[in-house]
């Protein structure tokens, strides 16, 4: 294969390719002596690899040529008025048919699409605000049409959405600037030449706003509350940046560097707030800030491509300036997807340019090798103090090159290079990157050496980024709520804890800062152990073994790990039930028995009954009647119970769809208890102050306040109301634990409490206000 041959249909697929043929040819390199600097030399002087070096610049340039343009008549990586035209069309079409969020979806595309020196961008914009004044969201609106009015929205239509500027206002509670948007816009309305009708429409509308605030009509607001970030318990401590005063950070030879409880810790006290080093968002249906990562934005695109989004004009500044100028061609090119966590390596380059790298005491030469030595001739531990530039702390994390197979070694050296000529082939970077007294080629030695060095660094020591994010099943009845990965991030203070498959910490994420309480109660002198991913809960001792050992390179000695016990616990929620006693039995080899009383299991009853039940299911989702359906699926559910062990996660899902049937059919009660049978079962494999299960109080909680909202005055009435409100409270408790209490998730329990608090009282008082529930609520109350 050669360079002037090199052709491709996809050319995405084409790195793997690239990546294998490499690490084949240079299998053998002798890495016992070397560091990054020696690896990143070798491919530079190697004839072999300047070879290979000319197939990838074919490749940068064949991505380029085929992402970063007009993909189809809906997509461009660049910018398309026409593109624009069309998506703003299609929300017109929405908004008229009054599919709001749908048309809203559809104007943010016209708005990332548009070219943002032309009229389109503003129509777009103007366009979009018109749906978030719908969707109550007022803030956003008025930053949309702010912006419009900037890009040259057009004058004969201005008038329009300074009353659209008004009514936001309004909603606001701002009467002094929304009576100067209606003074503003009844000037400008007299400037233009409007027929007698249009100035009658015009009027009618000022009318109707001024009514408005006279009367102060209550309007519940979706946008953002203000929030406080919950601080390091007894403050920020000196000696390790972003970590709490009550934690310490050690070095010893048995686990190297760890922390440690320097005083007793109860559940939820926050341990670490520490903003990350580098992050990238990762792909996803719903926008992510690029700069924050604050999730569910509303989108303003970079000025130049369609690929980077971001949640205000402030973010997008600072991203330009910090990592996008040299990103956005790479962005265009669909680079980032394709090289997975290089892109993040690549991103702490940037952003350590950006920062400016520190100047070393001395070098022995002006070379990157030097520079590399001088930057690992720290304390480890002195490098955690607060006044120590961060870079030292990223550039010292672990690597475990030297457990790496050579294969996934090469490899990570191959994308560095890849990179290198990136930088240089497509943007301006090295004209501007400092690096001390280095000439041009020793700069471009070090940038790959250090990113080829931040993936070993990144694989071992990087951080999902979480949130939560809310699915409607499309009934407008049921919302499925799930964790989401929103980006991937280093954060160095944080990456000091050791792993336990049971660990004691709670991860929780405000935007891109992440926030670490204590998941129990500790005693000084312990430990603080993160989990890396495998978790006893979720699979059997062997297998969390080989997942840490692939990817972390270590035989995991926790005390999961180490007791004997409890090795098979997680296989429990996995177990068919004992034909004879009910006990879980597990597989060992091609036989089952219980482990109860030891019987064995014939699976071929259990598989004709599972078969039966599956069919039994599938009815009830057919089913006629809600009635009809909920009697099919109780069947299902009792020939499931016959066959699973009482903690199968299966059956959980069969008592939740089953859960589901009944409160459908407004058999709250019914739906209630098996809810709680399933947050018996989580709290056994999770505990009880799990993100399961408040998962699912959050699900009781909304059942329970729908019996309420249905039910008689009987004598069970108030009692109902005092045991949701219970609930409630409990279900904010486990979710701002486990979330924080930024998510949107708790404010809306909060408002809930409030409700069922205020249905408390008037039982207490023998009134009745259940009429006015539903006005009470600002939100519609989904299962």
């Amino acid at each position: 294969m050669s360079a002037s041959t090199y052709k491709t249909q996809d050319c995405a697929k084409q790195w793997e390719v690239l990546l294998l043929l490499l690490s084949s040819e240079e299998k053998n390199i002798d890495r016992t002596t070397e560091n990054e600097i020696d690896t990143m030399n070798y491919f530079y002087n190697n004839e072999g690899v300047k070879y290979f070096r000319k197939i990838m610049l074919q490749w940068l340039h064949e991505m380029n040529l085929s992402y970063a343009r007009k993909t189809s008549e809906s997509d461009t990586a660049l910018k398309c008025n026409q593109v624009s035209f069309l998506w703003r069309q299609q929300g017109n079409d929405k908004y008229h048919a009054n599919l709001v969020d749908d048309s809203y979806q559809c104007y943010s595309k016209s708005v990332i699409y548009a070219n943002q020196n032309d009229t389109e961008y503003a129509l777009a914009l103007a366009n979009r605000s018109a749906a978030l004044l719908r969707l109550k969201r007022f803030k956003e609106c008025l930053a949309d049409i702010d912006l419009s009015i900037a890009s040259g929205y057009k004058r004969e239509m201005l008038h329009k959405l300074l009353l659209r500027k008004a009514d936001c206002y309004i909603e606001l509670n701002q009467t002094k600037n929304s009576r100067e948007s209606i003074l503003c816009a009844s000037k400008h309305a007299s400037s233009l030449n409007l027929s007698a009708s249009q100035m009658a429409e015009f009027e009618r509308h000022v009318r109707l706003l001024e009514r408005k605030i006279h009367t102060g009509e209550d309007t519940h607001s979706l946008d953002e509350c203000n929030v406080v970030l919950p601080e390091c318990l007894n403050g920020v401590n000196p000696q390790f940046n972003a970590a709490s005063m009550s934690i310490e950070l050690k070095n010893n030879d048995t686990v190297g560097r760890h922390v440690i409880a320097k005083e007793a810790l109860k559940r939820g006290d926050v341990l670490f707030s520490e903003k990350p080093y580098a992050w990238v968002t990762l792909p996803s249906d719903d926008p992510v800030c690029e700069m924050c990562c604050q999730p569910d934005i509303n989108p303003l695109p970079c000025s130049s491509c369609s690929r980077s989004v971001y949640c205000s004009e402030a973010c997008r500044s600072t991203a330009f300036t910090m990592f996008h100028k040299w990103e956005c061609v790479g962005a265009q090119s669909d680079l980032f997807p394709t090289i997975g966590i290089a892109h993040l390596a690549l991103r702490v380059l940037l952003i350590s340019q950006y920062h400016g790298l520190p100047t070393p005491m001395s070098l022995a030469k002006p070379t990157a090798y030097e520079l590399f030595k001088s930057y690992s001739q720290v304390d480890k531990i002195d490098i955690y103090r607060a006044e120590t530039p961060d870079f030292y702390r990223m550039f010292n994390l672990v690597t475990n090159f030297d457990k790496m197979n050579n294969t996934d070694y090469i490899q990570y050296a191959v994308t560095a290079t890849m990179l290198i000529l990136y930088l240089e082939r497509f943007t301006s970077f090295f004209e501007t990157f400092e690096s001390g007294p280095l000439n041009d080629r020793e700069r471009k030695m070090f940038a790959a050496g250090f990113m080829l060095r931040c993936m070993g660094q990144l694989v071992c020591n990087g951080h999902a980024a979480l949130s939560l994010s809310t699915y409607d099943d499309g009934t407008g009845r049921t919302v499925t709520e799930r964790e989401v990965r929103r980006a991937t991030a280093i954060y160095p203070s944080a990456a000091m804890m050791n792993h336990s498959c049971d660990p004691n910490i709670i991860n929780t994420f405000y935007k891109n800062r992440l926030i670490i309480r204590c998941a129990r109660e500790l005693s000084a002198g312990a430990e603080v152990f993160n989990c890396y991913g495998p978790h006893r809960a979720r699979e059997p001792t062997a297998q969390r073994r080989a997942h840490l050992r692939a990817q972390y390179m270590f035989q995991c000695m926790c005390s999961a790990c180490a007791d004997v016990e409890q090795q098979q616990f997680a296989m429990l929620f996995a177990a068919y039930a004992c034909q004879s006693c009910k006990g879980p039995v597990l597989w060992q080899g091609k036989k089952a028995h219980c482990q109860h009383c030891n019987a064995d299991f014939f699976p071929e009853k259990a598989l004709a009954i599972l078969d039966r039940a599956e069919e039994l299911a599938f009815q009830a989702i057919q089913a006629k009647s809600p009635q009809e359906g909920c009697e099919l699926m109780q069947s299902s559910y009792r020939l499931k119970q016959q066959v699973w062990y009482r903690h199968h996660a299966s059956l959980r899902a069969a008592a939740d769809r089953l859960a589901k049937s009944y409160a459908d059919a407004g058999e709250f009660s019914k739906s209630v208890e098996l809810i709680k049978q399933n947050i018996q079962s989580l709290e056994y494999q999770y505990g009880s102050f799990s993100v399961e299960v408040a998962h699912e109080l959050r699900k009781l909680s909304d059942v329970m306040l729908e019996r309420i909202l249905n039910a008689p005055r009987n004598s069970a009435y108030r009692e109902w109301c005092l045991e949701t409100h219970k609930i409630v409270r409990k279900a904010i408790q486990l979710t701002e634990l486990n979330y924080g209490g930024w998510e949107p998730l708790v404010r809306r329990l909060v408002i809930q409490e409030r409700v069922v608090g205020d249905l408390v009282q008037d039982t207490a008082a023998g009134l009745s206000q259940t009429d006015n529930i539903h006005h009470i609520l600002h939100y519609n109350l989904k299962i």
